[in-house]
């Protein structure tokens, strides 16, 4: 009776998947938002029957993601997949969000990580330096507008702008790390109060004045500091790997900077509102960042919350 009840539902979940695929290939806007929910079907399914049983409805995605769609819907279906999977697998063991965001963010990095060696390697197709080459062809045409209309480029601003193309494509891991946190906590919101109408067992999210790094951060990025003190040649592979380390490591002191912040505020009995105010301030301002960090590695070293 539990397996022809497991086989159904696997059925259903299989249905909604290939309809919220076909709206993510052939429907513009909303297939960006059918897009969102193509994890869902997993979720449900791993939190009720288990691992085992979610495997093998991703192999039967897959299958169907070549049938309706093509070859190249194949990597959007097993990074959905594997995402769904996971988050419900720590969902159902009742782990910390946090957690479950970063468990579900490094599964969505592995997925473009591979997605991204795929399209180089075999079809020749690199679309960071293929975006980096029209917008500098946009740059070439502008400044060609320029002469002609009898102005001088300053060189300056050449000189920039080419600083500026080249640190992004440095810092492409970093650009993957970001999008792959923002796009794992999109997906999880937009599931999480369909999960909670189906009576899943989800929790709640900790405050995020509760939030605190591992000390082991710290140390990770004092190291990098070090290291970045050695004349690093560009463009190896040392140097691209300090880099987004240490850019890496940044924000997240920056994230434990604003939770040691929100904890001060709550102690202290400071207004949400001026809470908020103050941290899009902040986002507006970068020099503000650089001291949110700062409070983030003196409370992970010092352990500053208890001396509030």
């Amino acid at each position: 009776m539990r397996k022809t009840h497991a086989l159904t539902e696997a059925a259903i979940e299989l249905a909604l998947f290939a309809v919220l695929l076909l709206l993510a290939l052939y429907v513009p806007f909303i297939g960006f938002i059918a897009a969102l929910f193509l994890a869902l079907p997993f979720m449900v399914f791993t939190m009720r029957h288990g691992l085992i049983p979610a495997w093998l409805l991703l192999a039967a995605a897959l299958v169907v993601s070549g049938l309706i769609g093509s070859l190249l819907s194949l990597p959007m279906a097993l990074m959905f997949g594997t995402f769904g999977i996971a988050v419900g697998a720590m969902l159902v063991k009742k782990k910390n969000r946090y957690l479950v965001l970063l468990v579900g963010a490094l599964v969505f990095l592995a997925n473009i990580v591979l997605d991204y060696v795929i399209s180089i390697q075999f079809l020749q197709v690199d679309m960071i330096q293929d975006t980096l080459a029209l917008v500098r062809e946009s740059f070439d045409t502008a400044m060609r507008v320029m002469e002609g209309m009898g102005q001088t480029p300053p060189t300056e601003m050449k000189k920039q702008f080419e600083q500026a193309i080249v640190l992004i494509s440095y810092m492409t891991p970093t650009l993957f790390f970001v999008a792959s946190f923002v796009l794992a906590y999109v997906t999880i919101i937009v599931s999480l109060p369909v999960m909670k109408r189906l009576k899943l067992p989800v929790g709640t999210w900790p405050p995020f004045r509760e939030l605190s790094l591992p000390k082991s951060v710290l140390w990770i990025y004092v190291l990098v500091l070090v290291l970045s003190l050695f004349p690093l040649k560009e463009g190896t592979f040392t140097y691209i790997a300090v880099l987004n380390v240490s850019y890496v490591l940044q924000l997240a002191l920056i994230v434990q900077g604003f939770s040691f912040l929100y904890y001060a505020a709550y102690k202290k009995g400071i207004g949400k509102g001026v809470v908020v105010a103050g941290t899009v301030i902040c986002l507006f301002l970068p020099f503000l960042l650089y001291l949110v960090a700062i409070f983030g590695i003196i409370d992970l070293g010092f352990d500053l919350r208890r001396r509030i």
